[in-house]
């Protein structure tokens, strides 16, 4: 046995008996075993980081995506709702001011009077105002209505100074108030030819400027008591301190 070791260890050359005493640890298998392992291990770390980069690639272009999707719908429904809130808003304002400005036209139209210069005066059988003019007739009699009933017809010229069409008698009945014994005397209707004086005054037009010859007719209690005329106040409303009395014996 010891022959053949020799005879074989004869045979072997130095550089192979070196290599045969050789570490493991230097030996080409594991060499080559500790090359193939770490190539594993850095193919396997460069797969790891390229699927990491692609899942963050993707998360971040889906974040900036729904990013984008949510901010504009915001702006556009912003845009709509401010325009809708603006136009709401002119009709609001246009309501508001324009309505009220037709509204005083309307209510000034009539008199087109900013300041009333004359109130009311009456003196010597004349009642003037701003608005019209009344001349009191001394042609004051009784007379029967329409129902046979005592009646005190009192005759005017009428004057309208101001910018429309006035009906006399509803001027007169609103300006002017007749009593007798401390009682309002009601209008009451003509008959015979004063039917047509006084029906003309009830129901006729007087233009702006122009003059009117017309006529008061109201019921009266009794034939023999006074009755008293007022005259308004135009701007407070209230009766002048001026009153006409009329005797009817």
């Amino acid at each position: 046995m010891k022959r053949e070791n020799n005879n074989n260890r004869s045979r072997m050359t130095r550089e192979a008996f070196r290599r045969r005493k050789q570490p493991f640890y230097k030996k080409k298998p594991f060499l080559i075993s500790i090359i193939l392992i770490l190539v594993i291990i850095i193919g396997l770390f460069i797969i790891w980081r390229v699927n990491s980069s692609n899942n963050s690639n993707t998360e971040s272009t889906e974040q900036t995506t729904h990013k984008i999707e949510k901010v504009k719908p915001k702006k556009n429904t912003k845009k709509k709702k401010s325009t809708k809130k603006s136009a709401k808003t002119n009709q609001a304002e246009k309501v508001t001011k324009e309505q009220p400005e037709q509204k005083v036209q309307k209510q000034e139209e009539p008199k087109q009077q900013t300041k009333i210069q004359n109130p009311g005066t009456y003196n010597d059988l004349v009642y003037d105002t701003d608005w019209y003019t009344f001349k009191i007739s001394n042609e004051v009699k009784l007379i029967k209505d329409a129902n046979g009933d005592a009646a005190l017809m009192v005759k005017y010229n009428y004057t309208n100074k101001t910018n429309s069409n006035e009906i006399p008698q509803q001027v007169q009945n609103n300006a002017i108030m007749l009593k007798q014994n401390d009682k309002q005397l009601s209008p009451t209707t003509a008959t015979g030819d004063n039917a047509s004086l006084i029906n003309s005054t009830n129901s006729g037009q007087v233009l702006p400027g122009k003059s009117f010859d017309g006529a008061l007719l109201v019921k009266v209690n009794d034939t023999t008591s006074e009755v008293t005329m007022y005259f308004k106040n135009i701007q407070t409303n209230a009766w002048l301190d001026s009153t006409q009395p009329l005797k009817l014996d």
